[in-house]
């Protein structure tokens, strides 16, 4: 079953997070080319963050429930530590044009599991109830209830949701098959039974179902449904009915649900693969980095990402080809006036910093702690310049979409470094946009030099005020009852709506 809609390519515009750790509700948190999350300690920016990477980790792991909470990137404990004090249930809501997902996810007595599904396009809402046997109970099509216990889910390895079967019987007694929605049209037998139904069952079976085929499996809002029933003027008979019909006609209600039945599961099935390849893409860069060592053991394994700490960066550098470490050293060399440079003997591999100016070169445990904290993000930033090395280094070999999320880029570093760095991300963004790949940075920060920096391109128009959202995030709940207000750069590079003296001490 082809559904006409997702014959467009689009992505993750916002994400919302409603009972995670302290957060009430973020809001609407819109996804740009570089999103900035700043806020006081223990105002959830972090447990925002955190959420790329533990909707990532579960992905091909075998677990109990949606979301595998406890893994060496991020650590949650479990959904009764991850869930807010007092609320039962976590939800996650992503947008993602033309639909808007809902994940709810609760808590059993051996393990939490998603009980409910929503999705709405326009005027048009989808919604699955699931118990916590992985049956769905009801199937909503705007408030009109369907009872299809013929529907089961199965905890997936690869998938952020369950996979949905559809139970279909044998003719052995109490036997069935499992059946994956794609290929299965019993949830189309409604709309095909109330469309002879309509026409006071005068026509025959084949012309019947022409009627269906012409229709189409679309998704649509309910005007533009409208608009495809009428324009199906063969036979006269279901034309004459058909075309006095508005959008709150009784009947054309019901067969709009009933066509937006037939499609519902093909339609979460596919967000569900959309929302898989968007978390595959994710890179994390934790607030905890290594420190450099003097020499590193090497191992013959084949590296294609660095960890979350930069613990594996000198055998990531040491694993790339010829052609990689120049574009690499160039590359750095542009930015930073520096490069990198490993040595291999004896089974140990050596680290070094090179000032391309003067030529010196120094291991990198004496090069000053700050260098080794941000060499991952520098050598990560790198990897995302170029398709061709996005997607050989990173993993993603067929994934044009990246997520790198970062937590607090400035640590141990000097303020002007840090507005270089704020250079770098930008025109990290930039070149990403010429190649094709769709890169958010996603940036926990208390520094006031890399928003600065970013203002500041912005006011010489070397930056769009449009590729940037600033998250404020808040310890109580602001006029809207959310703990995240946004902040907006104008033309001149100025945050609107930003506290006075935020960064100040007092």
């Amino acid at each position: 079953m082809k559904i006409a809609i997702f014959e467009k390519k689009y992505y993750m515009d916002s994400i919302r997070i409603k009972n995670l750790h302290c957060l009430a509700d973020t809001g609407a948190i819109p996804l740009k080319p570089i999103n900035i999350l700043v806020g006081a300690n223990s105002s959830g920016k972090s447990s925002f963050l955190r959420v790329f990477p533990l909707l990532k980790q579960g992905l091909n792991t075998n677990k109990r429930g949606p979301i595998l909470w406890l893994s060496e990137d991020v650590d949650f404990g479990d959904f009764k530590t991850a869930v807010k004090r007092g609320e039962k249930n976590i939800e996650l809501q992503f947008d993602i044009p033309p639909f808007n997902v809902t994940i709810n996810i609760v808590d059993s007595n051996t393990s939490d599991y998603i009980n409910d599904v929503t999705v709405v396009l326009d005027d048009q809402t989808i919604r699955l109830v699931i118990n916590n046997k992985g049956e769905v109970d009801n199937i909503i099509i705007n408030e009109e209830i369907f009872c299809k216990n013929i529907v089961c889910t199965s905890e997936s390895r690869t998938n952020i949701l369950p996979s949905f079967y559809i139970k279909e019987s044998l003719d052995v007694a109490n036997d069935y098959r499992l059946t994956r929605i794609r290929h299965s049209m019993l949830l189309d037998d409604d709309a095909i039974n109330f469309i002879d139904g309509i026409v006071s069952h005068k026509l025959s079976p084949n012309t019947i179902s022409n009627i269906r085929e012409k229709i189409g499996f679309v998704v649509k809002n309910k005007a533009q449904m409208l608009q495809q029933i009428k324009r199906i003027t063969k036979p006269v008979t279901w034309h004459a009915i058909v075309d006095t019909w508005s959008v709150s006609d009784k009947d054309f209600i019901s067969l709009n649900n009933r066509l937006l039945l037939s499609v519902a599961l093909p339609i979460i099935d596919e967000i569900n693969n959309r929302l898989t390849r968007y978390f595959r893409g994710v890179s994390y860069v934790g607030p905890i980095r290594a420190t450099a060592e003097r020499y590193y053991r090497r191992q013959n394994l084949a590296l294609s990402s660095i960890d979350s700490r930069g613990i594996n960066l000198p055998m990531f550098i040491n694993d790339l080809n010829e052609m990689e470490k120049r574009d690499l050293k160039d590359w750095m060399i542009k930015y930073f006036d520096f490069y990198l440079l490993t040595d291999y003997s004896g089974g140990h591999i050596a680290i070094s910093l090179v000032n391309s100016i003067t030529g010196e070169k120094t291991n990198l445990a004496d090069s000053g702690f700050g260098f080794s904290q941000i060499m991952p993000i520098i050598v990560i930033l790198w990897t995302l310049t170029s398709k061709r090395t996005f997607r050989r280094r990173t993993g993603h070999r067929f994934n044009d979409i990246c997520y790198y999320v970062i937590e607090q880029p400035e640590l141990h570093l000097h303020p002007a470094f840090q507005a270089k760095l704020a250079d770098v991300f930008i025109s990290v963004v930039k070149l990403a946009k010429e190649n094709d790949l769709e890169l958010k940075l996603i940036l926990e920060t208390h520094s006031e030099s890399i928003i600065n920096r970013i203002g500041r391109r912005i006011s010489e128009q070397k930056f769009s005020k449009e590729d940037v959202t600033v998250a404020l995030f808040e310890n109580v709940l602001n006029k809207d009852q959310k703990n995240v207000t946004l902040a907006e750069f104008d033309d001149d590079g100025l945050l609107d709506n930003w506290p006075i003296g935020f960064f100040n001490a007092d």
